[in-house]
């Protein structure tokens, strides 16, 4: 903030927010600010001469009758525009703010303002670069700072000011190496916003200030030093008694029965050696801290715990929320590691060197938010920027590409994330993880003095599964083969011979590289024929697309007659990641990469990375080792797809597994001491815990504790089911248009209240959206559609942020979203959540299944599909104060001979009304 200069702080509110000169001002605000000091401010409301919505009148609480005795904009634009005179402008979102009063000022008569103008929106991205939303009201929020009347021009200017002061004194505590990059790129900034940073950068060289001890300089970039506390603590007893807990507890937790119950009942577990527990905890029981306060009073040296999540969302909330409160709550001190796959995670040394790359304007922006966040991360973790999308060109250059990427003569690799990581793993009392991630590395996370904890166990079959998938495209990897050929051989452009000629690669080298690329140039083209006329062309298919699974005999066979070609594609893959390796070492040392011009090191960054892409695509390639056939057994997979219509297709392989028999306890479970599972819906009716064991590849006699209900479902919701809906299966149409015309009428005609309708069908989602965006519900309510309105992330955090919403959602908004109190009053099933059976995978499944006497409905499909139900009514009632109602609009659930099975997925003590469905709206207006 520079001295002497006036701050004009300025909030306006209008008719609307489009910038064509057709809305009007229907207030004006300012705050003027001189020396860090508030020396003035003007406010007035304006009659806009034109009608104000429902929406601005509920958004702003002004009224159309306070606008009628208000000033026009020509009374007052005289004021205005002499108040604002040799000032710099200052708003929350100046492109509007500025270019609307603009658009005012020239349509009475008064020339357009000329000022510096400074974007209060964009400082606090880049000065708070971990905050999930940067909107005045969360600002205000989160920093205190006093904003009585949001969406009031005055209140809204008052806090934008005091926000302004409170980032100018964020700048000025910033290290000057990073003011220097901020200044060197502040043309990136909206108008004159990046000179905030310059003032701030002169003061501090002419202090000369030291950085402090837990910064550190490493090339161009200032990081936060690693300070993980390696000590032992002298541990507690565990609080055995009620009275104990509840004093460990006070004014931090509320006393829940249950979740004392699931405490105990895991310290007991954990201490008796019990080698499989499940646990079944219902819906906000707090299942969360249930299990992590017995597990870290069990730690000791040598002795930790590794707690997996269904997903990288799940791991977070556990770790920014749940661990700090445990951080409080507990008399002793515990280290935690964070694991999950290193494309997660920030490569400095990447980082560094694009910051010295040409960018766009958003991506440098980006760049330069990250900057600030390394002075406080301490893992690198890129979600900690709670970015609702992760897809700026800017991420495909800094994210980490795992430990082969690293140099060891970096100056950033004694501080890489990874590499912190993995040292803490030995340190850690508690090591959290997500399913994903474990699948793949559980042998590195476990041992023998660990145990595991699987939340969300429900979800790891699934997982397991999709771990198991690999995709190997013919055609694919004849494209990149050719490509590096045509590359290391060119008599144009630079080439393999040009770093001979320099002295840089060894001719036998470069001879053995292109020589093994051409064998899998030659070889699988061949065998990419071999296994049409094998497999494909003697099916006569007249579908457009061949899609079909390959017997393992039948492969196995085939494989047998070919073994020469397979080898030799398996040699030179291995052969030619053993060299890729020693080249990229070799000319990533600091003693060649001096040697290296632009061109060469340009030459090489495009070889290796085309190496990269082809050797990533030939890992599935071991799936066609005799070996690995042998060991797949009847729970694996290949299928096969190539498109017939036309003489390009790509011809690709599937590998994977539909079962998970044998494969979760030798993968997973035997590299732990102990192995806990907790759920929500690991119990169905009649079927007890046997599904689940049978997912989770346990025996059906695995000890199983299921834990009572927390809410009072008789006075705090309400089930109501539709009783004439069309047969969804033989009427898909009508039953569309059913949906449409019941939701438009529950819409509009019941009170509105925050809403989530959940599909099984995409398709069938975007026409119902569609349908209701085009009638009155479009009108009147907000509508947000997966798929349709944008990302996962960012319709969550507008459903969250907003009121009396209607959220569209399939898939994973059936699970693992946490909704409590008024984000979520009504649950509409439109489709009961059974999984098609047409799907290549659940056909094999049922095939096996019939083979084995069993019925892929009974067995599978309805226990899957209860289950699944159980997790989307457990999205609605989250703490003991919420009140809700599902609506289930799908009538096979009372129509069909398995519906009664379904109703009591539902819990047990909510009420539950049958009823048509034109009198679900009267329902609703009883209950609310």
């Amino acid at each position: 903030m520079k001295s002497g200069v006036t701050y004009a702080v300025v909030d306006l509110e209008t008719t609307g927010t489009e910038l064509t000169g057709k809305r009007r001002l229907i207030q004006f605000s300012c705050v003027f600010l001189k020396n860090r000091k508030i020396i003035n401010s003007f406010n007035t409301l304006v009659n806009p001469q034109q009608p104000l919505s429902a929406e601005i009148q509920q958004l702003t609480k002004i009224k159309p009758e306070k606008l009628r005795k208000a000033p026009l904009f020509e009374d007052v634009a005289a004021t205005i525009y002499a108040l604002l005179q040799n000032t710099t402008f200052v708003a929350h979102n100046i492109n509007f703010d500025y270019n609307f009063l603009n658009l005012e000022l020239e349509r009475v008569g008064y020339p357009s303002l000329n000022l510096a103008g400074i974007d209060t929106v964009q400082l606090s991205q880049t000065l708070l670069p971990t905050l999930p939303s940067f909107k005045l009201n969360y600002l205000s929020e989160y920093l205190n700072l006093t904003h009585a009347r949001p969406h009031q021009a005055d209140s809204d200017a008052a806090a934008t000011a005091e926000l302004f002061l409170l980032l100018q004194q964020m700048i000025n505590q910033l290290p000057l190496e990073t003011l220097n990059i901020l200044c060197q790129f502040r043309n990136a900034f909206l108008r004159q916003t990046g000179d905030c940073f310059v003032e701030a950068q002169q003061q501090k060289k002419q202090q000369q200030t030291a950085l402090p001890d837990y910064l550190i300089k490493v090339e161009n970039l200032i990081l936060r030093r690693n300070t993980f506390q390696s000590e032992v603590q002298q541990k507690s007893e565990y609080p055995l008694t009620d009275r104990a807990k509840q004093q460990l507890f006070a004014g931090l937790l509320d006393w829940r029965q249950p979740q004392a119950e699931m405490m105990d009942s895991l310290h007991q577990a954990l201490n008796q050696q019990i080698p499989k527990l499940l646990v079944e905890a219902p819906t906000g029981l707090g299942k969360s801290l249930g299990y992590l306060v017995p597990a870290l009073y069990e730690t000791a040296p040598g002795r930790s715990c590794v707690v997996s999540t269904a997903t990288t969302a799940l791991q977070s909330q556990l770790v920014d929320q749940v661990i700090p409160l445990l951080q409080q709550l507990l008399p002793f001190n515990f280290n935690v590691a964070v694991f999950k796959g290193s494309f997660h995670y920030l490569d400095l040394a990447k980082f560094s060197t694009a910051l010295k790359q040409p960018q766009s304007g958003q991506s440098r922006l980006l760049q330069l938010r990250i900057l600030i966040w390394l002075l406080v991360t301490k893992t690198g973790d890129l979600a900690e920027l709670h970015l609702t999308k992760y897809q700026d060109p800017l991420f495909e250059q800094i994210r980490h590409t795992g430990w082969s990427s690293l140099n060891p003569e970096s100056p950033f690799n004694a501080y890489d994330f990874l590499k912190q990581q993995r040292q803490q793993l030995q340190e850690a009392d508690l090591i959290v993880t997500n399913h994903a991630y474990l699948m793949q590395h559980a042998a590195e996370l476990g041992n023998q003095q660990r145990f595991l904890i699987i939340d969300e166990a429900q979800h790891l079959n699934q997982t397991a599964l999709q771990a198991s998938q690999q995709q190997l495209d013919f055609d694919q990897i004849k494209i990149q083969s050719d490509t590096l050929l045509v590359m290391m051989q060119s008599q144009q452009s630079f080439s393999l011979e040009d770093l001979i000629v320099q002295g840089l690669l060894p001719v036998q080298q470069a001879r053995k590289l292109i020589h093994l690329v051409r064998i899998i140039d030659q070889q699988v083209p061949e065998l990419r024929e071999k296994i049409i006329r094998r497999f494909i062309l003697p099916q006569k298919s007249s579908t457009t697309i061949f899609e079909d699974f390959i017997s393992l005999n039948d492969l196995y066979g085939f494989l047998k007659e070919n073994i020469n070609q397979f080898q030799a594609v398996t040699r030179a893959t291995e052969q030619l990641l053993e060299l890729f390796l020693k080249l990229q070492k070799k000319f990533k040392s600091a003693t060649f990469s001096q040697r290296l011009d632009t061109t060469a090191a340009n030459f090489l960054a495009e070889l290796f990375d085309w190496l990269t892409q082809l050797l990533q695509e030939l890992t599935a390639w071991q799936y066609f080792d005799l070996s690995q056939v042998e060991q797949w057994g009847k729970s694996s997979y290949l299928k096969l797809r190539l498109p017939l219509t036309h003489e390009a297709a790509h011809l690709h392989a599937l590998f994977g597994a539909f079962q998970t028999t044998d494969f979760l306890e030798n993968q997973i479970y035997q590299n732990f001491d102990q192995t806990i599972f907790i759920g929500a819906s690991l119990t169905l009716p009649h079927k007890k815990q046997n599904f689940s064991c049978q997912q989770l590849d346990l025996p059906a006699t695995t000890p199983f504790i299921k834990l009572p209900d927390l809410f009072d479902y008789q006075s705090q919701a309400l089930a109501l089911i539709g009783s004439d809906g069309p047969d969804i299966v033989n009427q898909r149409s009508a039953y569309v248009n059913y949906l449409v015309s019941s939701l438009t009428e529950i819409l509009l005609q019941a009170p509105a209240k925050q809403t989530m309708i959940l599909f099984n069908s995409q398709a069938a989602l975007e026409t119902v959206y569609q349908e209701l965006q085009n009638n009155q519900v479009g009108v009147e309510r907000q509508l947000l559609a997966q798929g349709v309105t944008g990302s996962n992330e960012k319709i969550i955090k507008n459903f969250t942020l907003g009121s009396k919403m209607v959220l569209l959602g399939t898939g994973t908004f059936w699970e693992g979203i946490d909704l409590p109190q008024d984000q979520l009053e009504e649950l509409i099933i439109a489709q009961l959540p059974f999984s098609s059976p047409d799907t290549p995978l659940n056909q094999l499944r049922f095939k096996k299944m019939r083979q084995q006497q069993q019925s892929p409905f009974w067995d599978y499909s309805l226990p899957e599909a209860m289950q699944r139900l159980q997790q989307g009514v457990g999205r609605l009632i989250r703490t003991p104060t919420d009140r809700g109602v599902v609506i289930i609009l799908d009538s096979r659930i009372v129509t069909r001979k398995y519906g009664q099975q379904l109703q009591q997925a539902l819990p047990a003590a909510m009420p539950l009304k049958i009823l048509e469905t034109d009198q679900i709206s009267k329902e609703l207006a009883k209950f609310w």
